[in-house]
């Protein structure tokens, strides 16, 4: 957060229930815990690095407010980093879901050889996951997210594994233009292609691509009532990714 209160101040005028962020580091957790807008916050800082651990850059963290409990949920195994992923068990009243908020590797440098090992654990650590499940995830993919998802154009295959039709999760925007087809065919006419929504631009600021690469998704079962994805606000709030919020209804 390299300015933080501008960024809490635009989280803040949302009022989430929930929030899940991705790539923060441990200022970013501390502005968090500071400002006391959520009563519980959990986040991969405060996990033990294992001995092999390398230096981590960023970490993930999500905070409930008044009237939610977190619990640590399932623990991270396989090929994905322990601070790229976090899952915790969220309680409220009698409602019981699985939160998790995830980022990862690019796809340039490194991170190339390391995504397809990363969504092939994410989506196994997903199946395993009690329902219902809330997922935040900055992707960094697909590399087309087109209108028809059956038409989208990967990095690396197995992104369709969390990303794709089939998945575990169903991406909330999806879900919300099957219910509003007029807002589907006006955001096609404009963007044949896609994206179905700007959450990221990459490339250089003179000759940049819309890019979705945020998403927020949920198993079957939660209804999504809205959806909206805040690209210019988180800009100017000192984000390079829009804010992705969405209102959802969970089952009894």
């Amino acid at each position: 957060m390299p300015h933080p209160a501008d960024q809490l101040g635009l989280l803040a005028d949302q009022y989430p229930d929930i929030l899940l962020l991705q790539d923060v580091g441990p200022s970013a957790v501390r502005a968090v815990m500071d400002s006391r807008l959520w009563s519980c916050v959990a986040d991969t800082w405060s996990l033990p690095r294992s001995s092999q651990a390398v230096t981590r850059r960023g970490g993930c963290l999500i905070t409930a407010a008044d009237g939610w409990l977190l619990t640590s949920a399932a623990s991270v195994s396989g090929d994905l980093s322990s601070n790229r992923a976090l899952a915790v068990t969220a309680t409220h009243g009698g409602t019981v879901l699985t939160l998790l908020s995830c980022y990862s590797p690019t796809n340039t440098g490194p991170g190339r050889k390391e995504r397809p090992d990363t969504f092939n654990t994410l989506a196994a650590w997903l199946a395993a996951l009690p329902a219902p499940v809330v997922l935040g995830m900055d992707a960094n993919g697909p590399r087309v997210d087109h209108p028809d998802i059956e038409q989208n154009r990967w990095w690396s295959e197995e992104e369709a594994l969390v990303l794709g039709a089939d998945a575990r999760t169903s991406d909330v925007l999806r879900l919300w233009y099957a219910d509003h087809p007029a807002e589907l065919k006006r955001r096609v006419r404009y963007y044949p292609n896609g994206p179905l929504a700007d959450s990221y631009h990459r490339g250089r600021r003179a000759k940049y691509l819309r890019c979705r690469y945020d998403s927020i998704r949920v198993s079957p079962g939660i209804t999504v009532t809205d959806v909206r994805y805040l690209y210019e606000e988180a800009v100017r709030a000192g984000s390079d990714h829009a804010l992705v919020i969405t209102d959802i209804d969970l089952p009894e």
